[in-house]
């Protein structure tokens, strides 16, 4: 008898809502790759907005977000700090 598990590593989008602002890097698509670059625009993600993230936080601490349909990078402190979970969905 064939014993199969199955093991399914699928990206899930967190959803915070922030309750004080954040600040993020701006970042863009690098021509050849589906990874994206940080560009020099800093800004400030105002208090009550939503956010959603991409993936789990990296070693340097980073997290990679979308608001207002634009990516993003924020600290994942920061955001743990200033923001609430609403949901969570496998993508």
């Amino acid at each position: 008898m064939l014993n199969l598990a199955f093991v399914c590593f699928m990206k899930v989008a967190t959803h915070y809502r922030l309750s004080t602002p954040v600040r993020a890097v701006r970042l863009v698509e690098h021509p050849g790759s589906s990874l994206r670059s940080p560009t020099e625009t800093l800004i400030e993600i105002p208090a009550e907005s939503v956010i959603e993230t991409e993936g789990p936080a990296s070693s340097s601490g980073l997290i990679n977000v979308i608001w207002n349909g634009n990516p993003y990078s924020v600290f994942f402190d920061d955001l743990r700090d200033c923001g609430e979970v609403i949901d969570s969905a496998a993508c």
